[in-house]
């Protein structure tokens, strides 16, 4: 008896219709200016070596990531290092100016290991937008948008970024917990 392997049973052929269905589904509800960061991430060539996560691999991310807490989910998988291509993703911003505002080249976004600075300028980036979230009641896309745009009259007109680029980012976080508070 010949068996083709070349046609799939036919619960296997639901299941994947399913698996391509709920695929579909993701990508539609997706924000769409994620998407188009994360394919400018990966149209400058930006990738992950030696097994990491690819930049735009975080398409493909299992349901279960976005549960985890804002800290978690910007990290390498496995790693203790903050990912520039997922904070970049998470702020919308490009390769270029997300390495302007750390200081680096475009180059040392994707050097491994990460640098100190980058990585000290990322951890700072993600303990402010963690209070931020709080402050802004869970909304992620609220929060990313204030500490971009933002002037805020207790920091002289400035943006909790340009705080942060500075290396004020406990000012920024002493007046989040202010405003938690209140």
């Amino acid at each position: 008896m010949t068996t083709h392997h070349d046609t799939p049973a036919p619960e296997a052929r639901a299941r994947l219709e399913g698996t391509r269905d709920a695929y579909r589904a993701r990508m539609q509800a997706r924000d769409e200016e994620a998407m188009r960061v994360a394919i400018a991430w990966a149209s400058e060539g930006t990738t992950r070596l030696n097994g990491r996560l690819r930049v735009g691999d975080e398409v493909q991310e299992r349901p279960q990531r976005n549960d985890l807490p804002l800290a978690a989910r910007l990290r390498e998988a496995g790693d203790a290092w903050y990912s520039p291509a997922l904070v970049g993703v998470f702020l919308r911003l490009r390769p270029e100016p997300l390495a302007q505002r750390a200081g680096v080249t475009v180059r040392e976004l994707d050097a491994w290991p990460p640098g100190p600075e980058l990585q000290a300028y990322l951890a700072a980036v993600v303990g402010v937008l963690d209070k931020a979230i709080d402050v802004h009641g869970g909304d992620e896309r609220r929060a990313a948008a204030w500490y971009l745009e933002c002037a805020v009259p207790d920091f002289d007109g400035r943006t909790a970024d340009a705080m942060v680029r500075d290396g004020r980012q406990g000012a920024v976080v002493d007046y989040l917990d202010e405003r938690r508070d209140a």
